[in-house]
């Protein structure tokens, strides 16, 4: 209680003063004790008020610090290895042609390549995924493709046959569609042809998804991904 207040209270009191100096003492006391219970009561509000901000405080700083913090970046580099420029890659602008053929390239080669080294086929499988979205129709086709059958696999198809991909073009068709070209020889573990080497085509038709985090960004940096796609021996 201040000092003012116990003056006003005093002031107010001897106003209310009468013959009987008991009574007179007891207003006073209870004047005095009213505003101190009062006074409490604003303070222990206040104190709630303050506990209720800390409280909403810390679940804040709890969350900000539960988000991904991470920011991933393109590099791009010249021939010589010397940056050129440096980019965050979710707003980055869709990747360079030369950089979208030559991932298309590596994904058909990736896919059709049979060769006897486990591990790498199977790194060949985990690249050629890294480009597909489970929701796509692409993914559904290299399922088919790699699983369609026990004889499909390309792990058992590489205890007789070796199949090697030379790609000859990778042509823009559209603004997300392209054409890749490529001959494919077949050969059997003692290095003879087992059929005449075959020219294939294939329409592929793709779209970008700048990498969000670090899984995505060392996976698929460029953030290309293959809707859907075609293929078949060329005429």
């Amino acid at each position: 209680m201040s000092l003012k207040n116990l003056f006003r209270g005093s002031e107010k009191s001897q106003h209310e003063l009468t013959d009987n100096p008991f009574l007179n003492a007891r207003k006073q006391w209870n004047f005095i004790m009213g505003d101190m219970v009062s006074s409490r009561q604003m303070w222990q509000f206040a104190g709630l008020f303050g506990l209720l901000i800390g409280l909403a405080g810390i679940a804040g700083m709890t969350y900000i610090g539960s988000q991904s913090k991470f920011v991933p970046y393109l590099v791009e580099v010249d021939k010589l290895g010397s940056t050129v420029s440096i980019g965050r890659a979710d707003r980055a602008a869709p990747a360079d042609e030369r950089i979208t053929r030559a991932m298309l390239a590596s994904w058909l080669t990736h896919t059709r390549t049979v060769t006897t080294d486990v591990s790498l086929q199977r790194r060949y499988i985990q690249d050629a995924y890294g480009m597909l979205n489970p929701k796509d129709a692409a993914t559904a086709k290299t399922n088919e493709w790699f699983n369609g059958s026990a004889e499909a696999s390309p792990f058992k198809r590489a205890e007789t046959v070796l199949v090697n991909v030379e790609i000859q073009s990778v042509l823009r068709q559209s603004e997300s569609s392209w054409q890749i070209d490529w001959v494919e020889t077949t050969r059997s573990h003692d290095g003879n042809l087992t059929k005449p080497p075959q020219n294939m085509r294939g329409l592929f038709t793709i779209y970008f998804v700048p990498p969000t985090n670090e899984e995505q960004i060392l996976r698929n940096p460029v953030g290309l991904y293959i809707k859907d796609y075609s293929w078949s021996p060329a005429t």
